[in-house]
């Protein structure tokens, strides 16, 4: 099949899960992973990569309990990394990455446990160190998805992780209420990696971060370049925990090419 033609699937993950995919583009192959609750109807990314499609075959793929995609029974860090896995797999065998957030932080995992994944960039990945970020708050998520209070389950979120005000009371929770429930999953991923544990990623990364976020994400973004054997870092425009379309894919294309 012309890779210029756009085509949708599923793979199976490793435990049989099934992973909705997409594919736009033309070029080397390139996996975009969307951050926290975010599903391929409403990824944040996806101005970027219709940006990268013009010189990548992008893949881009509902995360495991998001849109189309399956869920497990019980869920692991190392699910998803198969999960990724399995949509590289499908791009060919090898590609590069591109994630954002919790997704940037997949995208190194698997770039730590796997030789198939030739770069990454990774757009302020939440690594905290030493793998905590202070309170867990994921018994009060449970409780909240458990009473179907979803809108309060993402203003928990909201609030716990340091969102502006301003953008907490202009954001509309409805398009992300029925992800609610994997806010768990990303938590889990993000306290349970440590980022002294991804010194093993021999592959060249990038590490982003926005000029509009707060001293925090970007100390922990050029941290995470610091440590990492082949790991750069650049400050590019955008807003909190965002960046510019145009910048991001530039950026992009420029560390590809």
């Amino acid at each position: 099949m012309d890779p210029s033609d756009g085509a949708s699937g599923r793979v199976l993950s490793a435990d049989g899960t099934p992973i909705a995919w997409e594919r736009h583009g033309e070029g080397p192959p390139l996996v975009v992973v969307d951050p926290i609750m975010m599903d391929r109807t409403t990824s944040g990314m996806a101005g970027v990569a219709e940006r990268l499609a013009a010189g990548h075959t992008v893949y881009t793929y509902d995360r495991r309990g998001k849109g189309e995609s399956g869920d497990g029974e019980e869920y692991t860090a190392e699910s998803e990394v198969d999960d990724l896995l399995a949509v590289v797999e499908t791009a060919g065998g090898t590609a590069d990455v591109l994630g954002t957030s919790s997704g940037a932080i997949l995208a190194l995992r698997a770039a730590s446990e796997s030789a198939v994944i030739s770069s990454v960039v990774a757009v302020e990945p939440p690594l905290f160190g030493d793998g905590g970020s202070g309170a867990d708050f994921r018994p009060q998520l449970a409780a909240l998805i458990e009473a179907d209070d979803r809108a309060g389950a993402i203003r928990l979120f909201q609030e716990s992780i340091g969102v502006p005000e301003e953008m907490i009371r202009s954001s509309e929770p409805s398009p992300f209420e029925p992800a609610a429930h994997t806010i768990s999953y990303d938590l889990t991923l993000m306290i349970d990696t440590d980022v002294r544990s991804l010194t093993g990623v021999r592959v060249p990364v990038l590490v982003l971060a926005s000029s509009g976020s707060d001293e925090r994400l970007q100390d922990w973004a050029r941290n995470a370049a610091e440590m990492l054997p082949e790991g750069s870092f650049q400050l590019l425009a955008g807003g909190w925990h965002g960046i510019e379309d145009a910048e991001l894919a530039a950026a992009v294309d420029a560390f590809l090419d």
